[in-house]
């Protein structure tokens, strides 16, 4: 904890102070008692031994109801060694100067005290600023970087409010603060990256409720103060195979670091490099099965209905046959899964859970029915086929957040090919 005590001259602080109730100003040491001000510091765990200067600190002390303003001061060095105040309760407010942004470079800090004056009595009161915003951190490892030339990492809070991380930012970009507000549980993170060789994707949710530690506190909402670091790297499969692989720890107050959750994708990409591999020592790029995603979609609420359904057209070709072709979908909005497994029991699909087949499957085409979208499913063996992503769109339309359909392919040789499409529906 960074802690700064007041012991200034009465004169020379008071000649600073910014703003002082003219009541207070003419006050009496009748019915009155003096107020000793200092704030401190609440430091989370990934920040830990860092030094944030607490006297450039704004102070401003309300009457109890927290609104009608008392006193101001512009800084913690423009207070005097003690306030005199009439008897009663304070609110006692100090914060990192300026007003806290959405996305900001740097922590902001914030905390309130209450404080009861007593007559003829001292009253010393610490006000405990705490970090208000979250903060967000990407890592890769060389591997990752040697392979892709361009890519962007999505942060998506379910509430329409994104952070952003691309290449431009450079491969070892800084940290951003992210004011979370309240209520969110989960926070979605996609990647879709470009090589040589075509667009690698991949997502994840994160949880609050999977961390054992926090910053302050028990909640299962992020908040201000933990720490969300996201590492990225690329493995290639013994099939040649690209697959990125995302690992995600959070920190709090008190704790080291706690692995959340780990998720792999195959994407379907194959990777330019080749070398020893204990299980085919000389791995070919395998391009039995061709896999073309969409780009992610982004459009408004209410404007699903007039999109060209074709924007989400996913083309499947494999030379020697479909076996299988199971699809997925994730939300951040938890309505959405709600309507899809209300919607999907009913036909008998798991679009949430177990994943659906749409090889030879007819209550797939009556599902879409219901939605007033057709919909033909490919037989075992058909070499090519086009699932329409579009068809969601209707469904979406009224379902604000980010929304990953997950496909994989498996052809009648049993070879995979695996990729996923991002659609964000903003309000």
């Amino acid at each position: 904890m960074k802690r700064y005590k007041l012991f200034l001259g009465c004169a020379a602080a008071l000649a600073l102070a910014s703003c002082v109730s003219e009541d207070i100003s003419k006050l009496t040491d009748k019915d009155a008692g003096q107020l000793e001000v200092s704030v401190e510091t609440l430091q989370p765990m990934q920040t830990r031994g860092a030094t944030y200067t607490v006297t450039n600190f704004p102070v401003t002390i309300y009457e109890a109801n927290g609104t009608t303003k008392v006193a101001s001061y512009d800084a913690v060095t423009a207070m005097p060694e003690t306030v005199l105040l009439p008897v009663g309760d304070y609110v006692l407010e100090a914060h990192t100067p300026g007003v806290m942004e959405k996305i900001m470079t740097a922590p902001y800090y914030k905390g309130t005290e209450v404080s009861t004056i007593v007559k003829d009595v001292t009253t010393q009161s610490t006000i405990t600023c705490k970090q208000a915003n979250t903060s967000i951190t990407v890592h890769y490892d060389q591997d990752f970087i040697d392979l892709f030339t361009s890519w962007t990492i999505t942060f998506d809070d379910g509430n329409n409010n994104a952070l952003n991380f691309t290449n431009e930012d450079g491969t070892t970009p800084s940290a951003l603060y992210w004011d979370l507000g309240e209520g969110v549980e989960r926070l979605m993170v996609t990647f879709r990256g470009v090589n040589r060789d075509g667009t690698v994707t991949s997502s994840m949710v994160l949880t609050k409720s999977q961390a054992t530690e926090t910053y302050d506190g028990q909640s299962t909402n992020f908040e201000g103060g933990d720490g969300v670091v996201v590492n990225f790297t690329p493995t290639e499969a013994t099939t040649g195979y690209v697959t990125v692989g995302i690992t995600a720890s959070i920190f709090g107050l008190d704790a080291e670091e706690v692995p959340v959750i780990m998720e792999v994708v195959d994407n379907g990409q194959f990777t330019p490099d080749s070398g020893d591999d204990p299980v085919n020592p000389d791995p070919q790029p395998d391009n039995s099965i061709a896999l073309t995603l969409p780009a992610p979609i982004t459009f408004t609420m209410g404007k699903g209905g007039s999109l060209d359904k074709a924007l989400g057209n996913t083309i499947i070709e494999a030379e020697n046959g479909i076996r299988s072709l199971m699809v997925t979908a994730q939300s951040t909005n938890p309505d959405m899964v709600a309507s899809l497994e209300a919607v999907g029991a009913g036909y008998g699909l798991d679009f949430v859970n177990a994943g659906v087949e749409v090889v030879d499957n007819n209550d797939l085409v009556s599902f879409f029915s219901g939605l007033g979208q057709q919909l033909s499913v490919p037989a075992e063996g058909d070499t090519s086929y086009q699932f329409p992503i579009g068809n969601f769109f209707v469904l979406l339309d009224v379902m604000s957040g980010t929304h990953t359909f997950n496909l994989t392919v498996t052809d009648m040789n049993g070879k995979t090919k695996s990729g996923s499409v991002v659609i964000t529906v903003n309000e």
